[in-house]
């Protein structure tokens, strides 16, 4: 295993050292910001506030004399080949070239390449949460996604990470749907045949309306939920079979966005839900309001949390409760991470302010954090629906990538093709799995390149524009390098790393950018903002074109060097994909 590290995080650790040595009685953070690339890489700004506070009294008499006591603290170090002071106090550092080239060898070990976040946490990240019965639609596209993606950034960063998709799989509606297959298709019931999960998603409409219209098919509903709940033998059967024909589709969605779960939907929590409402009456955190149990938040809002209904029923908040009691307090977490629409903020801060008041959640030493997202649109601006107005179902919408990726695929071949050239995808099974690869990559990359707290407009041209800041360009930019090393008939696995020279400037320029990679990683454990590494791809990727511009890779007396930075380049591409779940081309 091959550790990667923060240089942000070395560079402040150099400069925090000088700051306790120039100037012991005052406690100072590292103010380190990126430099003018013309000038230096790294700038330390601390010089004029320590000046302004502390000046006279350390006897200084310009911010540029405390920056040069700054400079002069600093330890031996390998990392700075030059540090240079500015009449106005900045202290400008520019990294050695013989330090850059030792972590770019660093990179090309046969181990896998791995960061440490110490220390190593539990963490529950509660994600997709599809609702049985009914087909995932484009809703549960960011939760999937976006959180398969956490889930991997954290296991690469050392993290044990349980990954529980909370499916919607208990409450009213069961009864209804139930008590609507017992009339209507009996033979279910019995063990008939299974229908298909759009078959479910059509009864629960019709099952809906049953409800709605029909006073007498609302109070065997209701008589079939209290069946259910009491573990009636034949309601748990047929409740079984809905939820495995509805787990048997999600599971087809998932493999094909290559997410992983582990599912523990509502009903796991059920049994928890009564003593856990004891418990918290007897410690007199949940009090008596106009007929409900509730918990009061007002550090958060007015409106109560209702641990037990009017109706003695239980509810989403009473669920959610016992679910992060479960979390903290029972599976020992010690980060637990939701993932929802931004409209669900208010009532997951709720709970989590109701986990504090309990005790459950100790922040700091426990850590739980809302990862809201906006809504996909369509071209109106409007939540992104079928022309008919219905919600687009997930496995069209992918169906719809794959065939788009398709074409972009088939174009490239014929472009190859052109004038008797051999394709890179030479058979229909090849363009097929290239075309599967490239339209879930570019689903996935467009949807997490937006900031996840916005609402976004989806588009399949701008998805799959192999101009512009797609999935697309990325994939070309991964293939160029493995064209480059076809061509230079050296095995990338026995490149001799002891050539590398790192002069160039746009050689400089893109093992500066590779070397960021885990500065960006350690944002997004903070922040948990997913499109800074998307950002980052294609500023890499942008690296890459500059240096094939500038810098000739074959044919040249620095073919050896420039091949080691190509696959340097091309471990930190690969390992990028791998976190946003994309499964690279090799040819294109």
């Amino acid at each position: 295993m091959v550790l990667m590290r923060s240089m942000v995080a070395e560079v402040k650790a150099l400069f925090a050292q000088a700051l306790r040595a120039a100037f012991p009685s005052v406690q100072q953070e590292p103010i380190v910001v990126k430099g003018n690339p013309k000038f230096c890489d790294y700038q330390c700004n601390n010089a004029m506030g320590l000046y302004k506070d502390h000046g006279q009294a350390l006897g200084f008499d310009s911010p540029k004399a405390v920056a040069e006591a700054i400079k002069a603290s600093l330890p031996k170090n390998d990392m700075f080949a030059e540090v240079v002071v500015s009449p106005q106090g900045f202290v400008s550092a520019k990294l050695s070239s013989a330090w850059l080239e030792v972590q770019v060898r660093g990179l090309m070990s046969d181990e896998d390449i791995q960061m440490v976040d110490a220390p190593r946490k539990r963490v529950v990240v509660d994600f997709a949460s599809p609702n049985i019965a009914k087909e995932m639609h484009v809703g549960h596209l960011r939760s999937s996604i976006l959180g398969e993606t956490l889930c991997r950034i954290l296991e690469f960063c050392g993290h044990e990470v349980h990954r529980l998709n909370h499916v919607g799989d208990w409450g009213t509606q069961f009864g209804m749907l139930i008590e609507f297959m017992k009339e209507e298709h009996p033979a279910f019931m019995e063990g008939g045949a299974m229908p298909d999960v759009s078959d479910l998603n059509a009864f629960y409409k019709a099952a809906k309306k049953r409800f709605d219209d029909d006073e007498d098919f609302k109070r065997r509903a209701q008589v079939a939920v209290v069946d259910l709940q009491a573990g009636g033998e034949m309601a748990r059967k047929a409740w079984q079979r809905i939820c495995d024909v509805s787990r048997q589709s999600f599971d087809v969605v998932f493999k094909r966005l290559g997410v992983q779960a582990e599912e523990r939907g509502e009903s796991f929590y059920n049994e928890m839900i009564p003593p856990l409402v004891e418990e918290l009456k007897a410690r007199g955190l949940c009090q008596e309001s106009d007929g409900a149990m509730c918990i009061f938040t007002p550090r958060v809002c007015q409106i109560p949390l209702m641990a037990v209904k009017k109706d003695g029923g239980f509810g989403y908040d009473s669920t959610d409760l016992a679910a992060i009691y479960h979390r903290f307090f029972v599976m020992r977490m010690d980060w637990v991470i939701y993932l929802t629409d931004m409209g669900q903020e208010q009532h997951f801060h709720m709970i989590f302010d109701a986990a504090v008041q309990a005790g459950w959640h100790k922040p700091p030493i426990t850590r739980v954090d809302h990862m809201g997202f906006g809504v996909v649109q369509g071209e109106d601006g409007k939540r992104f629906k079928t022309r008919s107005g219905e919600t687009v179902k997930l496995t069209a919408l992918l169906d719809e990538g794959v065939a788009r990726a398709a074409e972009e695929i088939a174009k490239r071949v014929a472009e190859q093709e052109k004038d008797g050239g051999t394709a890179m995808l030479a058979t229909p099974e090849e363009q097929k799995e290239a075309s599967e690869r490239l339209g879930m990559a570019a689903i996935r990359y467009f949807d997490m390149k937006q900031n996840r707290t916005s609402n976004y407009i989806f588009n399949y041209d701008k998805m799959l524009d192999p101009k512009g800041n797609s999935a697309v360009f990325l994939f070309y930019a991964y293939a160029r390098i493995r064209a480059i090393q076809r061509k230079s008939g050296v095995d990338p696995a026995k490149l001799d790393t002891s050539v590398l020279r790192v002069t160039a400037a746009g050689e400089r320029e893109l093992v500066l950018k590779m070397l960021q990679f885990p500065d960006v990683i350690e944002t997004i454990l903070g922040n948990l903002h997913l499109h800074s590494l998307c950002e980052y791809l294609w500023e890499l990727c942008g690296a890459l074109t500059a240096f094939y511009t500038n810098c000739r890779v074959l044919g040249v007396p620095e073919q050896g060097s420039r091949l080691v930075i190509c696959e340097a380049a091309r471990v930190v591409l690969a390992k990028s994909f791998h976190l946003l779940g994309f499964q690279p081309l090799e040819r294109i």
